[in-house]
């Protein structure tokens, strides 16, 4: 859907107790990920009052009609809890381009209760076939991630 232009979203739910499912309850949300600002604000119901959005500053325009950007930007500054960064920037200068998605993961890792070695080890695990430079490249997206 993402690559037509349409929203895509995931639930995900963890748990030291049984889950009974794996859809997130509106208002029960503890953290909004997102890549864009706009989407960050289109699951806002889902967020519960203490939760985090966590978003990429970096709007992608597909629609005539989108939102002026301070007007998104406020709505989400208006959010307790909120980080709002230009992750595209931040993965250009570690010179990891397509990694922008990684370093929000890294802004995001404190409050997801994984370990930095656990995020690594995943990357390394995911990336390890397409060679030691991408993998590298997302190792230096998730650290400048972190570093916010």
């Amino acid at each position: 859907m993402s690559q037509r232009g349409g929203d895509v979203q995931s639930h995900l739910r963890l748990s030291d107790g049984e889950i009974w499912s794996d859809l997130i309850p509106m208002g029960q949300a503890d953290m909004i990920l997102s890549v864009e600002p706009m989407e960050a604000l289109r699951y806002l119901p889902y967020l519960n009052a203490e939760g985090w959005i966590i978003t990429n500053s970096k709007p992608f325009k597909n629609i005539p009609n989108y939102p002026e950007e301070e007007a998104v930007y406020a709505r989400i500054k208006a959010i307790k809890n909120h980080m709002l960064f230009d992750a595209d920037e931040i993965a250009q200068e570690v010179k990891a381009r397509r990694s922008m998605n990684i370093v929000v993961l890294g802004a995001a890792i404190a409050k997801l209760g994984f370990s930095r070695d656990e995020i690594e080890d995943s990357i390394k695990a995911i990336f390890a076939r397409k060679g030691e430079t991408i993998v590298e490249q997302n190792i230096n997206a998730l650290n400048a991630g972190i570093k916010l």
